[in-house]
């Protein structure tokens, strides 16, 4: 196990303990529903962040609920193809991937999820044409915002290492704030975690859209829990936006609701599996 994995098992034991959430099971109880999170914030403010879910589910199911996440996306994505977990929250394209295994697709968030384009807002950067010979700056090479974004650069002709490069940040905040730093000429987002970087950067900054759309995260239930779980595990999930935490938590994020997870939301997602794999080797 490497240094980076012990110190996230670390924080997400210690995130765990803070907020109560005990894994002993007594004699008779379920064993807990282990809810694996994307890493695309730290342990602690994932947990925090979905605590009202995680609480509603245990009201709804009688069951402990417990939060893991990883130290990166290339470690989440392959925990989930592996079904190390009961619950997942995860990407889209992860999602994709993961209904070929033993994962059912229940759910994905109402609003579509778009990549943009930072530049500064005093930069000369105007159009995905003057991308050519940047630095890109990705929150992680496996998001589909950058898989998004890389694709949109090379469907108009763009050769990744040659026309331009990436460089890796620790979240898509440092990946805006190196735009703003000038250490980066661009960097891939979406609109929701523009929403959560500060006033001061944001306002230093102009956006580039693109016209790659795809379905938001989703949520997934592991098969082997058996059709009376998972049945159940939907009717709570479902039932969490009407209830006062849950409207607090769709307000706060701007997800808007839960809507089923359709065919033709995996038929839009297929183009982006193959460059997702290769971007894991």
């Amino acid at each position: 196990m490497t240094l980076l994995s012990r110190l996230a098992g670390l924080l997400r034991i210690a995130a765990l303990s803070s907020l109560g959430m005990a894994t002993s099971v007594g004699a008779g109880e379920a064993p807990p529903l282990k809810l694996g999170i994307m890493p695309f914030n730290s342990p602690l403010a994932l947990i925090k962040a979905h605590q009202p879910l995680t609480a509603h589910l245990e009201r709804k199911l009688g069951r402990k609920v417990v939060v893991y996440t990883s130290p990166d996306y290339f470690t989440h994505v392959n925990q989930l193809l592996a079904g190390d977990f009961d619950l997942a929250i995860t990407g889209p394209h992860f999602g994709a991937m993961a209904a070929n295994r033993e994962m059912l697709l229940l759910f994905r968030y109402a609003i579509d999820l778009q990549p943009v384009f930072v530049v500064r807002q005093d930069g000369p950067i105007n159009a995905a044409e003057a991308l050519r010979g940047k630095t890109i700056a990705l929150s992680s090479r496996l998001s589909i915002s950058s898989i998004g974004g890389i694709k949109w650069l090379q469907d108009k002709g763009f050769v990744l290492n040659r026309d331009f490069r990436v460089v890796e940040y620790s979240s898509h905040g440092a990946a805006v704030a190196a735009v703003v730093a000038g250490t980066a000429d661009a960097a891939i987002t979406t609109h929701t975690p523009l929403r959560q970087i500060p006033e001061d950067v944001r306002s230093r900054t102009r956006l580039l859209t693109s016209d790659i759309s795809v379905p938001h995260v989703m949520t997934l239930v592991n098969r082997r829990l058996g059709n009376a779980d998972i049945e159940r595990i939907r009717l709570a999930i479902a039932a969490f936006p009407d209830t006062p935490e849950g409207k607090a938590f769709f307000i706060e994020t701007g997800y808007k609701a839960y809507v089923p997870v359709s065919q033709e939301d995996l038929d839009s997602l297929q183009d982006f599996i193959e460059p997702t794999r290769q971007m894991m080797r």
